[in-house]
């Protein structure tokens, strides 16, 4: 019998440790909550386990008869408490599902009395006692009621299980599926209860015979039952990484070359980058030629990040370059945009964005800020500097903004530098922002770069700023050099 209890106390510890381990899973890798019923069962289930650990070490130890008492009863709570969980979980899986009234009879109810005997039993002795001796005792309304209560939890699944493929196949619920591990479960208890007859006898009472049994199917069981839910949330996982990998490519293909060549405009270099901070983003660029004369380029900045913050991204890409190709100024492009992005916005998306139009014959540029960054502007031989004409509100914000423009004349050798807020807020692991002088001072330190070479300066300063910190926005720039 010694050997029996220690093999008993063993399987118990490594039932503990293996449930711990499936909750913390089921947390920090599954990114379960802690009332999801799995999570709850497996709490359940950890705690029956260790309080019946202790019921075992301390069970003969007259000194501590109160706290013998308290592990008991809260072996007896937690236990049938994991085996209503389980019930209502595998009832579910089956695609039964009870409204509130038969909730409270089914599973409150029960799990109420069998905590208010366990409580009381020090008294009223109806499931067990503790003699002088320590001694725990249990009665017959323990095996008859608390057991026959866990029990029915345990084996009911099973036989509506059973139901639904034999008499029953015409009641199916829809949805519902048989788990098999309900019948491995089925199988398991009576095998080893047989079995554990076979090597022990009958010298126990129906307790002790039937809880060794009942245990080592509960840990098959609750291990299946955790598993079925890893590889379900995986495979939900799975199909999400699936649709951002396509929608990562739709942007990408929606998105212009990020080194253009304008064969009837040598003397323009522009290029541009976006590094996401999610498998999608919400900041883009474009650019295109209005008629021979003009070109225009943007860059923009979506409230949010990841799906929706690209859905709306497209939207506004798609507006501004209809209204750039029919609009006279870029003041009036961001009023029709504006005005169309605001109408049925209940979701409150906007977005910054700056515009920029400019004459290839004059190298005058018209250009438009719908709260977005101050670009920068580095003229020939000189520190660069912001272009800090007047914002106007961002895009999708108030219906009847109106935008003003202003102009700029560039000449040969100068560079504008555009930039979303990802570069300047980026920060450190101390919390200080990278800023626009840092930026200024990387810019003007790349004087002779090609614009490619100056975008990657900037983006490795930016890193290099960050170390160990996760990118938390989106990254884009855009670079026009006029050609000396």
């Amino acid at each position: 019998m010694i050997a029996a209890n220690r093999l008993y106390l063993e399987i118990l510890f490594v039932a503990a440790i293996l449930m711990s381990i499936l909750f913390a899973n089921n947390l920090f890798l599954y990114k379960q909550k802690i009332r999801d019923i799995i999570s709850l069962m497996l709490i359940s289930g950890l705690t029956t386990s260790t309080f019946e650990i202790l019921w075992i070490i301390l069970d003969g130890n007259p000194s501590l008869k109160l706290l013998i008492y308290l592990c008991v009863s809260l072996y007896c709570i937690s236990f049938v408490l994991f085996a209503a969980l389980l019930n209502r979980y595998l009832l579910e899986r089956l695609g039964i599902r009870l409204d509130r009234k038969w909730n409270i009879i089914g599973y409150v109810t029960p799990v109420a009395a069998i905590a208010l005997l366990c409580f009381t039993t020090a008294w009223t002795q109806l499931l067990f006692w503790v003699d002088e001796d320590g001694m725990v005792h249990t009665e017959v309304f323990f095996d008859i009621f608390f057991q026959g209560v866990v029990y029915l939890y345990l084996f009911t699944p099973l036989v509506m299980a059973v139901f639904f493929l034999t008499l029953g196949k015409s009641k199916r619920p829809a949805g519902g599926e048989i788990p098999t591990s309900l019948f491995v479960f089925g199988i398991m208890a009576p095998a080893l209860y047989i079995l554990e007859l076979v090597l022990l006898g009958e010298g126990m009472s129906a307790y002790e015979n039937t809880s060794l049994p009942i245990s080592l199917a509960l840990v098959y069981l609750v291990t299946n039952v955790s598993t079925h839910n890893a590889l379900d949330t995986q495979a939900k996982m799975e199909a999400v990484e699936s649709d951002l990998r396509i929608a990562t490519r739709i942007q990408n293909d929606a998105l212009p070359p990020v080194a253009p060549e304008f064969a009837n405009h040598p003397d323009l270099d522009l290029r541009c980058s976006m590094n996401t901070a999610k498998e999608v983003g919400g900041d883009f660029f474009d650019y295109f030629p209005i008629d021979d004369n003009r070109l225009c380029f943007l860059i923009a900045d979506v409230s949010g990040k990841g799906t929706p913050a690209a859905l709306f991204m497209m939207t506004a890409k798609t507006m501004i370059k209809d209204y750039a190709l029919t609009c006279d100024s870029t003041s009036q492009i961001f009023n029709a945009v504006n005005a169309r992005l605001c109408e049925n916005n209940e979701a409150g998306m906007f977005a910054t964005s700056w515009i920029g139009i400019l004459d290839t014959r004059t190298l005058t540029l018209q250009f438009t800020n719908a709260g977005h960054n101050y670009p920068m502007l580095q003229r020939r031989g000189q520190p660069s500097e912001e272009v800090r004409a007047k914002h106007g509100l961002f895009l999708g914000g108030l219906e009847f903004t109106r935008y003003k423009q202003a102009e700029l004349q560039l000449e040969p050798g100068d560079r504008l530098l555009l930039f979303t807020d990802g570069v300047v807020e980026a920060h450190d692991k101390d919390k200080n922002l990278y800023g626009e002088e840092r930026l200024q001072k990387v810019l003007d330190g790349a004087r002779d770069c090609p614009g490619e070479q100056v975008l990657d300066r900037v983006l490795d300063d930016v890193n290099e700023f960050a170390t160990g910190v996760p990118q938390f926005d989106d990254i884009t720039m855009v670079i026009l050099t006029i050609k000396q």
